[in-house]
């Protein structure tokens, strides 16, 4: 079998060669690299890091800049306020809010029928607002799933009660918390790490992070024939297909067991049942096992790389540690959970969260988007068609837009009062982690509230510690494992278990008691 690579360059160079200008851009196009530049990305080890190169080019060619592969244009939107001007000021907000052909949505996802790398249409809009009604991220909906997320919690302590302060690779008790909640949505109930589902779930997940990699998407996008050759990235995007169809006939066989506990993969089949007003069936089992691939890899993916890269940052700084645990005790005390309503009283811990998807832009080019005609974007031409890359990874990292960008600081979200700046202000608005505009994620709300939950909870109870004998090193964003999402190296740490001891002077303050390490307290 040929090397991947070298197929590559033998089907690269020779379309290089052969595909023809279809005529100038009318008007001022960005500036941006050309010719081989461009090519040696689809030739070497840089395609999984895509982000990467984008970085270091908007060093050379700024906010904006363009690039060509095989006949088709890419923009590279690299800061805050161009991605603004082209996501939610309007005409630009509607013509770039759909998707551009892909790999991924074609032939992973049954020709585009999910919601996520799908362009806006009437079914699409639809199949939007069910997903919204799915996840019941507002309202009555958000109290229903912290009370699923604080049960899963009870486990999690658990598990870390049972560590013993060994050295533990956090990552099983951080997945097991995740595909909890996951479980508990999709079908009413959990099965622990030990059952049949969450091993399906974890391996499809996996699939999905390595297989959407946007510069994988965008060399089979072009050379689609690739998916029928015996290659490392075809052979995983067959098993994807292949382990998304065990997903669904599982959580069939699960629907049908006697229960009360229902979850979306129920309501999801009463929808196939109902018909538009012609009599046609407008949600398929194609919409189904899509939808479902769309919320599972949103709910773990994103939520496990913020979450063990907040270990491992937490684990290098125990002075900031300490702070979280101070306001947890002043805030929350020892004697109930944290909940949803403490989080406009913990603006720390609101702020740690923040700094942390900023510091590692766990999803570096978002979902790629499309022109769906000619618009002007930051004073240039963009032609229709286009293909728009939010480069978040770079408008996080950039000294431009932030001090010390490569600097854990959760400070910068905080005001002169220790207050959490709020939503309008000028930091808070160069902050773009969950996206911006008409193709914003909907998951944001149900993300955060998770995350809160699992940091109030883990520095109210623990504190994170480096693993006895070796040391771990600071996270660094270069060196994060590359997908669509992105996720920190192994590491271990150790959990120790806190508790209040008693000051003996009566009416003292929480902040002002010393505490201990014991397993009582859990």
């Amino acid at each position: 079998m040929l090397n991947f690579i070298l197929i590559a360059i033998l089907i690269i160079l020779s379309l290089y060669y052969v595909v023809r200008k279809t005529g100038r851009q009318k008007g001022k196009g960005p500036p941006g690299p050309k010719g081989w530049p461009v090519f040696q990305i689809f030739l070497g080890s840089e395609l999984p890091t895509l982000h990467l190169k984008l970085y270091d080019w908007t060093e050379k060619y700024g906010d904006i800049f363009q690039f060509e592969f095989v006949g088709k244009k890419f923009i590279s939107l690299n800061s805050s306020e161009v991605l603004r001007e082209a996501f939610t000021k309007e005409e630009n907000s509607t013509i770039t809010s759909f998707r551009p052909p892909t790999f991924t949505g074609e032939y992973l996802l049954d020709n585009y029928a999910d919601v996520g790398f799908a362009s806006p249409d009437p079914l699409w809009t639809k199949r939007r607002k069910l997903y919204y009604q799915l996840i019941r991220s507002y309202g009555e909906g958000l109290s229903i799933i912290e009370s699923q997320i604080k049960e899963n919690l009870q486990s999690m302590k658990k598990d870390i009660r049972s560590t013993g302060n060994r050295n533990v690779d956090p990552s099983s008790i951080v997945e097991e918390f995740i595909l909890n909640t996951v479980e508990v949505l999709v079908i009413g109930r959990s099965f622990g790490r030990k059952g049949e589902l969450q091993k399906i779930l974890r391996k499809l997940d996996h699939l999905v992070n390595i297989i959407t990699n946007p510069g994988y998407d965008i060399l089979y996008g072009f050379l689609p024939f690739l998916r029928f050759l015996p290659l490392p990235m075809s052979l995983k995007m067959n098993e994807f297909r292949r382990t998304k169809q065990v997903m669904v006939d599982y959580l069939e066989t699960l629907s049908k067991e006697e229960t009360m506990e229902k979850g979306i993969y129920h309501t999801l089949k009463d929808v196939m049942k109902e018909r538009d007003e012609h009599g046609n069936q407008w949600f398929t089992q194609e919409n189904l096992s899509n939808l479902l691939v769309n919320l599972v890899a949103a709910g773990y993916l994103t939520t496990r790389g913020t979450v063990m890269s907040m270990i491992q940052i937490l684990a290098k700084r125990p002075e900031l540690q300490k702070a979280l645990q101070r306001e947890m005790d002043n805030v929350i005390g020892f004697d109930r959970e944290p909940c949803l309503d403490d989080r406009h009283k913990c603006p720390l811990t609101e702020a740690v969260i923040l700094e942390t998807l900023r510091y590692i832009s766990h999803v570096p080019l978002a979902i790629f988007h499309a022109t769906s005609q000619e618009t002007t974007i930051a004073g240039y031409t963009i032609e229709k068609n286009t293909v728009i890359i939010p480069n978040l990874w770079t408008m996080h990292l950039r000294e431009k837009e932030w001090e010390q960008p490569f600097t854990f600081k959760p400070e910068r979200f905080l005001d002169a009062d220790g207050l959490l700046l709020p939503a309008n202000d000028p930091v808070r608005k160069k902050f773009c982690a969950f996206g911006t505009g008409k193709r914003n994620c909907i998951g944001e709300v149900f993300a955060k509230s998770r995350i809160f939950l699992f940091l109030s909870t883990l520095m109210q109870q623990t504190t994170i510690f480096e693993p006895d004998g070796k040391s771990i090193p600071d996270l660094r964003q270069r060196e994060m494992l590359p997908g669509i999402v992105l996720q920190p190296q192994p590491y271990e740490v150790r959990f120790v278990l806190r508790q209040k001891k008693w000051n003996t002077v009566s009416n003292v303050n929480v902040s002002q008691g010393s505490y201990y390490t014991t397993d009582a307290f859990l």
